[in-house]
């Protein structure tokens, strides 16, 4: 007898910005700085809209007594926007300053790097927390009204 799982809404949005994510991450391995910069920065709009989304039409709706008050996932989201925007002031700055040295060139991919560690494990922590929480806490009409709908490019 074959059982079935709710739709995973949450998991499906942070998939899809955690591989834009990783996309822009592999363009940093390869030095290309410019490409790089282009994808965090498709990688951000996308992820303010998903913020902007939450934030606004499923935090409301966190239920009294929930694993998490929806106060927490605004205080992540606030620090996940002030990590993203400081990595994405380096990766401008080594897209701005082209490096023709080969070991300049490793050093700064291995800054941008270190640099992308704590943003990652912050992203890494809240959409676990989001997939504990809110994907079981908030009704799943509602989380179909907001995440079940045609995607224009990964909200």
């Amino acid at each position: 007898m074959a059982t079935t799982h709710p739709p995973a809404y949450f998991e499906d949005q942070h998939e899809r910005l955690d591989a834009q994510l990783q996309a822009h991450l592999l363009d940093v391995v390869g030095a290309d700085f410019g490409a790089a910069l282009e994808r965090l920065q498709r990688w951000r709009a996308d992820l303010a809209r998903h913020i902007e989304i939450e934030n606004t039409r499923l935090l409301p709706h966190v239920p009294q007594g929930a694993r998490w008050a929806a106060r927490v996932y605004l205080l992540e989201h606030e620090r996940i926007v002030l990590l993203a925007d400081e990595y994405a002031q380096r990766v401008q700055a080594a897209a701005a300053h082209p490096l023709r040295d080969e070991m300049a060139r490793r050093r700064a991919v291995l800054q941008l790097l270190d640099s992308a560690h704590a943003l990652r494990h912050v992203l890494e922590h809240h959409h676990e927390r989001e997939h504990q929480g809110l994907a079981h806490e908030l009704p799943l009409d509602l989380q179909a009204a907001v995440w079940g709908g045609p995607q224009d490019g990964g909200a």
